[in-house]
């Protein structure tokens, strides 16, 4: 199985860009730095057609290409949602406290094959791969390639950002107006929309805001430090906390909508799962919380009353 990138204008920074990031950052059968160093040592990471020291620098207009085994790994016993497959890729709902992929066996990746068997198609892949990553802590709807022709396809769609994500999170504080944010993340540039959709009071927050959220660019944790970074961090981020963020339960956040061509028709395919049940128990009880100490009816609003 081989997948390959080429790396484009704004993407290599000032200080340069090393292979063995790129490739941990773009191709998600490396889940870490670590990994494509050790892809690159057995000559499996090459850069514009011949093998590479993970230490060196690229520049625009390289290709990077990763040659690996298309092995079935040993499943788990976890079967997540399936919200749309065909022959050429499945969209799946990854929960919470679970790697996308990796050396252990409890990943999204092992758990594929226990919902969805192999294609039928000629360039089938041994088990289904997915194409892109979710954070451990981030639940929602992850992009899984059933042939080797889709996995390509879709690797080039995540790269040159024809994949529309949207997320929804609860934040701590009260965020008033919509916003954009651009911030560069690691010295590259970063972007991320924000949709204020509503505010709720809170005794151990103050106020949380729920948001809609679009990642224009694709940076690591790239929301979570946005948010973090404006004073808003994610309620249950204990990475990048911004004062009291409810550390017991969980990450409020979750990729809950996805928007992308499909890679060998070209139809358009929009998909959607529901906000997690945790985001509206938590408001509403807050809301109780609330009303409780204080006996007025302020603990709620919309955006469009703010």
């Amino acid at each position: 199985m081989t997948q390959r990138g080429t790396i484009e204008e704004g993407v290599v920074e000032t200080e340069g860009l090393r292979v063995d990031r790129w490739a941990a950052e773009h191709f998600v059968r490396l889940p870490s730095r670590a990994a494509a160093r050790k892809a690159a040592k057995r000559g499996d990471l090459q850069l514009n057609g011949a093998p590479v020291e993970s230490s060196r620098f690229v520049r625009v207009g390289d290709v990077v290409t990763l040659a690996l085994d298309d092995v079935v790994l040993p499943p788990n016993r976890l079967t997540p949602e399936v919200v749309f497959a065909d022959e050429h890729l499945a969209v799946v709902v990854k929960p919470p406290g679970l790697l996308t992929n990796g050396a252990r066996l409890r990943t999204l990746e092992r758990a594929l094959p226990n919902v969805l068997r192999r294609s039928s198609l000629p360039d089938a892949l041994a088990a289904p791969r997915p194409v892109h990553r979710l954070d451990y802590e981030t639940t929602g709807l992850v992009v899984v390639a059933r042939t080797e022709g889709a996995m390509v396809a879709l690797g080039r769609a995540f790269q040159q950002r024809e994949v529309h994500k949207t997320y929804r999170a609860l934040v701590a504080g009260r965020l008033e107006e919509d916003r954009v944010i651009e911030v560069p993340l690691d010295g590259r540039d970063a972007r991320s929309e924000v949709v204020v959709l509503g505010h709720t009071r809170s005794l151990k927050v103050d106020w949380s805001t729920e948001l809609t959220l679009h990642p224009v660019t694709g940076r690591m944790h790239q929301l979570r430090r946005h948010l973090s970074g404006i004073g808003h961090a994610i309620l249950g981020d204990r990475r990048y906390p911004s004062g009291s963020v409810l550390r017991k339960h969980g990450l409020f956040l979750a990729a809950v909508g996805l928007s992308l061509r499909h890679p060998t028709t070209g139809e358009p395919l929009a998909l959607t799962m529901p906000v997690p049940p945790k985001f509206g128990v938590f408001q509403a009880r807050e809301r109780r919380r609330w009303a409780r100490h204080h006996g007025d009816g302020s603990s709620s609003t919309s955006a469009s009353s703010t």
